[in-house]
This record gives structure tokens, sequence and C-alpha cells, in this order.
């Protein structure tokens, strides 16, 4: 009697080992597999993020000429508390001396400096105080293109704020 008990006792091992064997196979192994397709296809994402780019699109610091803008600009930011707050800012733009348009438009910069200011004045104004700060890339990003757009050429690669006071 002993006997037949252990022998009910294993076929029962032997089932449930049997039952969570093809749950393992048909539920779990599926799953991962569809996982690890995810995570080999974020990972072949970033790597190609991760590569360094193009030799011609890498501008060396030799090839790269500061324009500081003559006046510390001061300008009006919007108002959302009902007070005038206003903002002092040195800017400088960094010129590739490599581009094509360098030589014939470098020259004009100094002759179109107060459109450049306006460019520079317009963005910053669409501002509140508080929002200067958290969004000066974005007000970068806005001056640069619309000074690469005045200009129709982008010999001009970067705005640089310096002495930022906002009151």
């Amino acid at each position: 009697m002993k006997k037949n008990i252990l022998t009910i006792i294993i076929m029962a091992i032997v089932l449930i080992n049997t039952v969570l064997t093809g749950f393992l196979i048909f539920v779990i192994v599926p799953t991962s597999n569809k996982t690890n397709e995810l995570v080999t296809k974020v990972s072949s994402i970033i790597n190609l993020e991760l590569e360094s780019p193009n030799e011609e699109d890498q501008i060396s610091i030799a090839d790269i000429e500061s324009y500081p803008i003559t006046d510390k600009l001061t300008i009006n930011l919007a108002s959302d508390d009902g007070t005038d707050h206003y903002m002092t800012v040195n800017v400088t733009l960094s010129e590739n001396t490599k581009n094509e348009d360098y030589l014939a438009l470098s020259e004009k910069v100094a002759s179109n400096e107060d459109a450049i200011k306006e460019i520079i004045s317009d963005a910053f104004s669409q501002y509140t105080k508080d929002e200067v700060k958290p969004n000066k890339e974005a007000i970068r990003t806005q001056i640069l293109t619309g000074i690469q757009e005045y200009f129709n050429s982008d010999f001009i690669i970067n705005v640089s704020f310096g002495n930022l006071i906002i009151e």
C-alpha cells in the first residue's frame, strides 16, 4: 500500500512537472523572445545614435571664428504679472571659416548687426522672465535659424550668450 501511494505521488509530481514545462515552453519562451527582439532593436538604434558623425560634418576649432556683437543688448521681456521686465545679454556669433559663403558674408555681418540684434530681441521678447532660462536652448536655436535665414547661408554655426542678466 505504501508503494502505491509513493507511486501516485511520483506520478503526480511528474504530471505537474510536465504541465509546468509545457507552460514554460508555450507561454514564457515566446514572450522572452519578443522582449529579446525589442531589446535588440533598441540597442541597435542607440548604437546608430552613438556613431560619430561624418568627418565632413565636424568643424575643427581652428576653423571657427568668433564675432562678438559690439553692444550689450537690453531686451524687454513679455510680461506675465503686469510689470515690465528686461534682460541684458552679450551675444557672440561663431562663424565657420571653411564655409563657401564665409568670405563673402563675414564682412556683411558688421553692416547687418542691427538686423541681427532685432532677430535676437524678437526671439527673447517672446518669453517671460521665468521662461528665459529654461528655454535658453530653444531661444538659441530660434536665433541661429533666424540669422541663417537672414543671410541665406549656414556659415554662422552657433550663437553664444554671455552675462545674461534678467531683471
